[in-house]
């Protein structure tokens, strides 16, 4: 925005090519002109000739070539006088123009500031409506389930397989020993063994312990889902002691038989026939060592979100909403405060620049008075300058003759009077008044957008009031700051 309004206003003022220079009036080098027209030695040739003639009136042609070559220096100063005084005028009557693209400009700039609030608005829908929806669903939801306490946060995947890891490499450490025994890999094998039974533990555990939270489902609606959560629990007490008895079923059997293949189909029979029944102590650890993991596990997994099944999601909806309308609403203000500060900086560039060139316009004045200051000693030093190189001339041209002089050689000259022009004061005046208007165009400008940009911000919902929760706290409380049953009682 701040090109496209200082570089036509800039285009405007520079249309006319015109560079000001302080070199206005040339100077005049009296000995240069003397020398270049070696007028010493021409005047002592024609002085011996006694020329010009004691009866001449008028110049002859050697003081004309003199007389001639400051005149064309003159000439050139007035001329670059006209050059400037012309120039300054007709950019006085820009300052209109000037003043006119302004305006224009402004309004391009309120339109386009108005334009993005109106996207900023359109953008905010969408977030707003996610807002409301996702409250209403979660109301809706403690309503059906009748919950009224607050959902728990789920906690993270990561955290999850952490500690299921964790209380992998926990049971697979305590049973490496144990499985060790009659191995043929020795601690190696037992390692291994111990990692893919604690494996199948805590990995079938952890889930149906997320899969009984079902068992908490209220409602008519919900009975087969109560069934499922109940059916996971149940399957899981039975999990729980199959597969660790089994595990240490196996154990005695390797401990017994000492062929690994052969223990599994014996740890079948003995789980069949006596399933608490143990060979050695280390088999009892083993099995107690496994449910204790198992039931951590099964803990892990049933309270790694809400225990009523969904509700953590639902939760995590409204957060998640909220936090995203925050979000488009901090980039939203953000982007609309660019805007604005590019549309402000562009008008005050612009009125910079119009100032600035109406001030040189302005100038046109200052300009001439310099200008008429600097000419009457300008015009002033041609008549000394030509009167000079005439008495050079004339001295020597007296110094060879032997006949009188002629009778105007005792007259100086004197170049055409120069009648100056009359100041423009009018124009100055309209001048200094339109970059006036200009200024308070700007100023005003500026103030609406500012007024925009407020609005808009402040038009935007609060949270609560878009989940419909927001009270007004001039309702709740008294001029003093408390509650109005508070202010109530006091005066009482």
């Amino acid at each position: 925005m701040e090109k496209s309004m200082f570089k036509p206003i800039s285009d405007l003022f520079r249309s006319d090519e015109f560079l000001p220079s302080s070199a206005v009036f040339p100077d005049i080098d009296k000995d240069r002109l003397v020398k270049d027209l070696d007028l010493k030695k021409e005047a002592t040739s024609r002085g011996a000739a006694n020329q010009p003639e004691t009866s001449a009136e008028t110049l002859d042609h050697m003081e004309l070539k003199a007389v001639s070559r400051v005149e064309d220096l003159r000439r050139r100063g007035l001329e670059n006088y006209e050059t400037n005084r012309r120039v300054y005028a007709e950019r006085l009557n820009k300052a209109v123009s000037a003043r006119m693209l302004v305006e224009t400009e402004a309004n391009d700039s309120k339109a386009k500031f108005a334009e993005e609030v109106t996207k900023w608005k359109s953008m905010m829908v969408t977030p707003r409506e996610r807002v409301q929806e996702t409250y209403r669903w979660r109301n809706r939801f403690r309503e059906i389930n009748k919950l009224e306490r607050p959902a728990k946060e789920a906690g993270s995947l990561i955290a999850l397989f952490g500690l299921a890891f964790v209380m992998v490499i926990l049971e697979s450490v305590g049973n490496a020993y144990l499985f060790a025994q009659k191995n043929t890999l020795g601690l190696l094998g037992g390692l291994m063994a111990a990692f893919l039974v604690s494996l199948g533990n805590v990995a079938l555990s952890t889930i149906f312990g997320m899969a009984s939270r079902y068992i908490n489902c209220r409602g008519f609606v919900n009975f087969f889902k109560k069934l499922v959560g109940l059916g996971f629990f149940l399957a899981w007490l039975g999990f729980v002691l199959v597969y660790n008895l089994g595990v240490a079923h196996f154990r005695d059997a390797v401990e017994r038989n000492g062929e690994w293949r052969e223990a599994g189909t014996t740890a079948i029979q003995t789980i069949q026939s006596s399933p608490f029944s143990l060979y050695t102590m280390e088999s009892y650890v083993l099995f107690l060592l496994g449910l204790f993991i198992s039931i951590i596990s099964f803990l892990k997994g049933y309270n790694h979100s809400d225990p009523y099944p969904g509700y953590s999601k639902v939760a995590a909806d409204v957060v998640g909403a909220r936090e995203e309308y925050v979000n488009y609403l901090e980039d939203s203000i953000e982007t609309l405060a660019e805007h604005r500060d590019d549309a402000v900086n562009g008008l005050r560039a612009a009125n910079d620049e119009v100032h600035r060139n109406i001030n040189d316009s302005v100038d046109a004045l200052y300009g001439q008075k310099a200008l008429q200051s600097n000419l009457n000693p300008f015009l002033e030093q041609c008549n000394i300058a030509a009167n000079y190189i005439l008495a050079v001339y004339r001295d020597a041209n007296k110094a060879a003759r032997t006949d009188d002089p002629p009778a105007y050689f005792n007259t100086s000259y004197t170049f055409e009077p120069f009648k100056v022009p009359d100041e423009e004061i009018e124009r100055r005046q309209e001048a200094e008044e339109q970059a006036k208007e200009v200024g308070e165009l700007v100023n005003t400008s500026i103030q609406e957008i500012f007024e925009v940009f407020h609005e808009a911000v402040k038009a935007h919902y609060e949270i609560d009031e878009l989940e419909g929760t927001h009270i007004d706290r001039a309702a709740r409380f008294g001029t003093n700051g408390k509650p109005e049953a508070i202010n109530k009682k006091e005066t009482d």
